[in-house]
């Protein structure tokens, strides 16, 4: 390593300028000055490995920095990883919530189509594209036959038309498997 390591203000200087160098040698656009692009290429990957240099000095200084740390104070690296371990637990435990959340208001609606009642929309079968899939040998728009009920559909292909709904739901992934 070279001696740019010995003050961090000096090396991040020293990364900041290679940065805007590497900027300035990307975004300049002189075509009429006289260099050929061959020289513009030339000086774009002078500047551009510069700042990767740069930034493996630094990368280097804070590991070595990290290192002494571990070494000297290692109660230092377990408070970090039982801070780290904590908002892991905090993102999972919401996570978990949301789940539940979720769990319940599936409860809820396969509840309510269970006992025939639709008081509310069942956000399963309005995200279903197309809507809901008729039984083959359902009734047509308009073509109720004798003894059919108001709604068009008797009961037995209702209860098809629940387990066809449920079926793509599990299909969907919206709904665990039997």
């Amino acid at each position: 390593m070279s001696s740019n390591e010995a003050g961090s203000g000096n090396l991040m200087d020293e990364f900041e300028e290679a940065f805007q160098l590497c900027l300035l040698s990307l975004t300049k656009q002189e075509p009429n000055s006289g260099t050929n692009k061959e020289e513009i290429e030339l000086e774009v990957q002078k500047t551009t490995n510069r700042f990767i240099d740069v930034a493996r000095q630094m990368e280097a200084f804070f590991l070595q920095k990290r290192f002494l740390v571990s070494t000297l104070k290692p109660h230092m690296l377990i408070k970090d990883e039982n801070q780290d371990l904590h908002h892991e637990i905090q993102r999972k435990d919401a996570l978990l919530q949301k789940h539940y959340n979720r769990l319940e208001e599936w409860k809820a609606c396969l509840s309510d189509i269970q006992q025939g009642g639709h008081s509310r929309p069942s956000p399963s079968i309005m995200q279903i594209p197309g809507g809901p899939i008729m039984p083959q040998g359902g009734p047509r728009p308009g073509m109720m036959g004798p003894g059919m009920p108001p709604g068009g559909m008797s009961p037995s292909q209702q209860q098809l038309l629940q387990a066809q709904q449920m079926q793509q739901l599990r299909m969907m992934g919206k709904l665990p498997p039997k």
